[in-house]
């Protein structure tokens, strides 16, 4: 006689059973993703924290040639921890909303810290006219600003460098063109949807002159532009960033 196969819910600890009676996503997920239900068993006793989240990423050894797929596996196993969580009560809002916040910022700092990898290699550091070194600063704007994402939430990102200037590689660029490549970059590592699915929805509608205005502005334009143009419920947006 053949065996019967097994059901992926099998042996699985109760909440994660009792969420998949009421969770047609739950059950489209462990049945399509062998690796997540012993993930999720192992983990779901106890909140994420970003050590679990770092961990992920270190365990898939995550590179320039996998981070997109690995970023949106790491992010069907925060949804469904807190979607089981949520479900059996063993989690209140506000581990929902820091857990969704960790989640949003550790994938744009891993997609950025391996871009900067990339373009430091190919064009050198990205240095003011004096010679400081300049970084990329992200900004999270709304709930992101305020840890209160949930799961359908987008992310509101400003991007702002401190100076202008150039690099100091072999093939030199303006820091403006550096970081608005990684501003491009970075939207489709979290944003575009793939056969794995998509990490967050990424909305840059909250910076200067919103979808008209370039993707990243220096801090002078940035400042210039809400003293001489910004309306005050932009002003007021900035009280919420981080």
């Amino acid at each position: 006689m053949s065996e019967q196969p097994k059901d992926p819910a099998a042996s699985l600890p109760k909440p994660i059973e009792d969420a998949l009676a009421c969770s047609r996503f739950l059950r489209r997920q462990l049945d399509s993703r062998s690796w997540l239900g012993p993930r999720l068993a192992a983990s779901i006793g106890q909140p994420l924290d970003a050590a679990a989240l770092r961990d992920f990423l270190r365990d898939e050894k995550v590179d320039d040639n996998t981070l997109k797929p690995v970023l949106r596996r790491l992010r069907a196993w925060v949804i469904c921890h807190v979607l089981v969580r949520d479900i059996a009560r063993l989690a209140d809002l506000t581990e929902v909303t820091e857990t969704m916040t960790l989640l949003a910022d550790i994938a744009v700092e891993a997609a950025h810290d391996i871009l900067r990898e990339q373009l430091v290699a190919r064009h050198g550091v990205p240095l003011s006219a004096d010679g400081r070194e300049q970084e990329f600063i992200i900004i999270g704007m709304g709930k992101l600003g305020g840890r209160e994402l949930n799961v359908s939430s987008d992310i509101d990102l400003v991007y702002v460098y401190e100076d202008d200037g150039q690099t100091e590689g072999p093939r030199p660029v303006s820091v403006h063109e550096y970081f608005s490549w990684v501003a491009k970059r970075l939207y489709a590592l979290i944003g575009d949807t793939t056969d794995d699915g998509f990490v967050f929805r990424v909305d840059l509608a909250l910076r200067p002159n919103g979808n008209s205005g370039p993707p990243v502005v220096s801090l002078s334009m940035l400042e210039e532009y809400l003293q001489v143009q910004g309306r005050e419920w932009e002003r007021f947006a900035w009280l919420k960033s981080r």
